[in-house]
């Protein structure tokens, strides 16, 4: 038999041979910026025991520093897990509703309940969102940013660098509308508010960047029209506040992270929670006048209503 014949050095090779370098060419090309990345990460991990034994630290500090970024990180994912369980219940709620109340037999008077659904008014805000947002966005500019800037030396460089509400709109779950014999110059309506937004907004302090990623509120807001009146604008003063303390939820970016860390988060939401009760939260209340020269002192520390009875 003849011997083959080496191939010429200019010479196309066979189209078997091309087949059989394919494969390990991608695989190589795959496998390249895996084994990079691996090298990264342990010298990522490796470098904090390498610098605690070039310093002379004990062991503990290490162990230490490892168990706290071991609680962040688990903290972080729990939060992040929360947030994307809220929005798909809050993309799937009819379905979860129907779920838990599958096989269970109901009694008649829980669909007769004294607060009543409003979906007409989520599809309005629903369709009003992005206008809403971009209305919100121009005050935080042109109204805020100067006020915060004004307030002291050091804040003369705030800048809100993003400002994003998101595509989740406000819900409310519910409405109660109150009727009072005692004074009929009032329209008493509670809402049930539910947000659960995916904005993102994001602030910098010579040089400093902070923000948010997704807020979740929930409460009862009591909504009060006093006084009607018989001429425009109809109503002479509207007063809010919440009945209860409101459940909050923030999720931190940049510096602000740091209150994402195991203990500080706690503190960090509770602390929001306490700023909003001084201001929000009966006894307090925010009363914002709709006629001009009507005195808010009874409104703002109204007296107590008491009917009398024959």
């Amino acid at each position: 038999m003849r011997a083959e014949e080496p191939c010429a050095p200019g010479a196309p090779s066979a189209p078997g041979a091309q087949r059989a370098q394919g494969p390990e060419l991608r695989l190589s090309s795959q496998l390249l910026p895996e084994l990079c990345t691996f090298v990264v990460r342990v010298l990522f991990y490796l470098g904090p025991v390498y610098l605690a034994g070039y310093l002379g630290l004990s062991i503990t500090w290490l162990l230490l520093g490892a168990l706290l970024w071991m609680w962040w990180r688990r903290n972080r994912r729990g939060k992040l897990g929360r947030l994307a369980a809220a929005f798909e219940f809050l993309d799937n709620e009819r379905e979860f509703i129907s779920r838990e109340l599958r096989g269970q037999h109901l009694p008649a008077w829980i669909h007769f309940p004294d607060v009543e659904r409003v979906e007409w008014a989520n599809k309005i805000i629903s369709q009003t969102w992005p206008y809403l947002s971009m209305i919100m966005e121009s005050k935080f500019r042109e109204k805020l940013e100067p006020k915060i800037r004004e307030k002291s030396i050091h804040l003369r460089t705030f800048t809100f660098t993003k400002l994003y509400f998101g595509q989740k709109c406000p819900r409310v779950n519910g409405v109660k509308a109150h009727t009072n014999t005692c004074n009929r110059r009032r329209v008493t309506v509670d809402l049930q508010i539910c947000y659960i937004g995916d904005c993102e907004i994001s602030v910098e302090l010579q040089k400093i960047q902070a923000g948010v990623n997704g807020i979740q509120l929930q409460g009862t807001l009591r909504v009060i029209l006093e006084p009607l009146l018989v001429d425009k604008p109809f109503v002479g003063a509207v007063t809010v506040f919440f009945l209860q303390k409101p459940h909050l939820q923030i999720n931190w970016t940049g510096l602000t992270n740091l209150l994402d860390a195991p203990g500080i988060n706690d503190m960090s939401d509770s602390l929001l929670e306490d700023l909003i009760a001084a201001h929000l939260v009966l006894p307090n209340r925010v009363t914002v006048p709709v006629e001009k020269g009507l005195d808010l002192t009874n409104l703002r520390f109204p007296l107590p209503c008491v009917s009398a009875q024959y």
